[in-house]
């Protein structure tokens, strides 16, 4: 299932089915009433399969990674981490629920 971000003020804009060097992987937008825009990717992951969150970061980017029974998940944004953080966290809890 699609996370549900909304509680935290970003909307699901759309979804598309990415390759990767790992096998096919979901990459989901989501964006905020100010043009703010989040990117969640989620793959299949060929080593590291249970990972605990990590923060990221490249340039005016930062995001947090994990990985779950085999699916890796990265959630990236202009936003800074102490914002993204609590998103990450929930996306995860919501993922963890479905499975």
């Amino acid at each position: 299932a699609v996370p549900d971000l909304s509680g935290s003020g970003y909307r699901f804009m759309g979804g598309r089915l990415v390759a990767t060097v790992h096998g096919p992987a979901v990459l989901y937008m989501y964006d905020d009433d100010h043009g703010t825009r989040l990117v969640m990717l989620t793959r299949p992951m060929a080593t590291e399969q249970n990972t605990a969150m990590s923060p990221l970061a490249q340039g005016a980017i930062n995001g947090f990674a994990w990985a779950d029974h085999g699916m890796g998940y990265s959630l990236v944004g202009p936003p800074p981490a102490e914002a993204l953080h609590p998103i990450a966290d929930e996306a995860r809890r919501q993922i963890a629920h479905d499975a």
